[in-house]
């Protein structure tokens, strides 16, 4: 009987696949694990909610509370006409402002711009985060916290003129305070977002470089 006729080593191949088969990915992407399409959608669309009506409930909430009212001027410009500031503890503290540009004030006046970068940011997250492969749970997260902070501030730009910013950072040193810009939930969803996809690239990077140099 010749070794290609074998009963014995087709067995063998078949084992050795089944067993080579069932083994645990070593790629540390699929260690991630990965959803469904309609599960991927499902915790995108919570975490896009819930996030967004955070977002605009705690900038109505924080402009009465401050008793901040949004004017607009002749031109359509909104402004403030007072800015109280009312501190939580040392370094933390409200102030209502309105950013009417990007952070720290970029792209000021550039509205038609910044509107639309942000809806189209949104249904390019909500499509990657689908269509993706695997969805990893903190991916499709980091996705849905990008949008949604995108969403809250697309809805400051496009019904008030410009975003409301709340949250007061400052920092003293000796006699000099050092502030940082204000900001609001969207932009801390957005950071948040941005800052899980660099951390997780990273831990990727370094775990597919020590399988490589190992």
């Amino acid at each position: 009987m010749t070794q290609e006729n074998d009963p014995t080593n087709n067995l063998a191949s078949d084992d050795l696949e089944k067993v080579y088969s069932a083994a645990p990915s070593t790629d540390p992407e699929n260690r991630c694990g990965g959803l469904s399409a309609s599960r991927a959608a499902t915790l995108f669309l919570a975490l896009f909610s819930v996030i967004l009506v955070t977002d605009l409930w705690s900038k109505i909430a924080a402009f009465e509370y401050l008793g901040s009212v949004v004017h607009y001027n002749a031109d359509g410009i909104p402004y403030l006409l007072q800015n109280p500031i009312r501190e939580v503890f040392p370094g933390f503290g409200l102030e209502a402002s309105l950013n009417l540009g990007a952070f720290n004030g970029w792209f000021s006046g550039m509205t038609i711009l910044l509107i639309s970068i942000s809806a189209l940011s949104v249904p390019v997250c909500f499509v990657v985060a689908l269509r993706m492969k695997p969805r990893a749970p903190w991916m499709v997260a980091s996705l849905a916290l990008i949008g949604s902070g995108a969403a809250g501030n697309l809805y400051d730009r496009s019904f008030i003129g410009g975003v409301r910013d709340f949250i007061r950072w400052s920092i003293h040193l000796g006699e000099t305070e050092y502030v940082w810009p204000n900001f609001n939930i969207a932009d801390s969803a957005i950071v948040c977002g941005v800052a899980i996809i660099l951390i997780r690239e990273l831990i990727l990077m370094k775990s597919a470089a020590n399988t490589s140099s190992g």
